[in-house]
């Protein structure tokens, strides 16, 4: 896979009563276990989760936390999301950046060894200021860049495939939020 936008698999966004929830529905042609490694083991998260090269650590128990560094003005703080439920291999729930939002990857093998399934659920009490930080395409872009390192290709953040999908989503009218 390329760092070429795919516009095919677009996330959701919808308000609800408590903020917002935003999901992914992806079909991976990798065995489940190789996904959940992907998504749990801190050097192959490393090769897609955040946006730069960063030492991630994983302590993969509820109470446990994930966590990397991040660029802050100019310096570096560590963002940390406390684990909140994991079930391997076919869930991981954890905190995320904002008070009281979290991400959910639920993963299911599909039949005959074709895949896997994986959605991706991410909560967000301020809708408005998810979309405004770019979460709902930073998370798209994340699993594009998840199904490389899949591949055995990881690819860097390119900010012009970033600003590509950005725009995709603005023309499907998912970057702002009806009331």
């Amino acid at each position: 896979m390329s760092t070429q936008l795919n516009p095919t698999r677009f996330g959701t966004i919808e308000r609800t009563p408590e903020g917002g929830v935003i999901r992914y529905d992806r079909k991976l042609g990798f065995p489940i276990d190789d996904v959940w490694s992907a998504i749990t083991d801190p050097a192959r998260l490393a090769e897609w989760w955040p946006p730069l090269a960063a030492d991630v650590t994983v302590d993969l128990r509820v109470g446990g936390s994930i966590s990397f560094p991040w660029p802050e003005g100019e310096g570096m703080q560590t963002l940390a999301f406390t684990i909140l439920r994991v079930e391997p291999p076919t869930l991981l729930e954890h905190s995320h950046t904002s008070p009281g939002s979290w991400m959910r990857y639920e993963l299911e093998a599909l039949p005959d060894g074709a895949g896997t399934r994986l959605l991706v659920t991410y909560f967000v009490p301020d809708p408005d200021l998810a979309i405004e930080r770019g979460d709902i395409i930073g998370a798209h872009y994340g699993l594009d860049r998840l199904e490389a390192a899949l591949d055995g290709k990881p690819v860097p953040v390119d900010m012009e495939v970033f600003a590509q999908l950005q725009d995709a989503y603005a023309k499907r009218g998912l970057t702002t939020l009806q009331a």
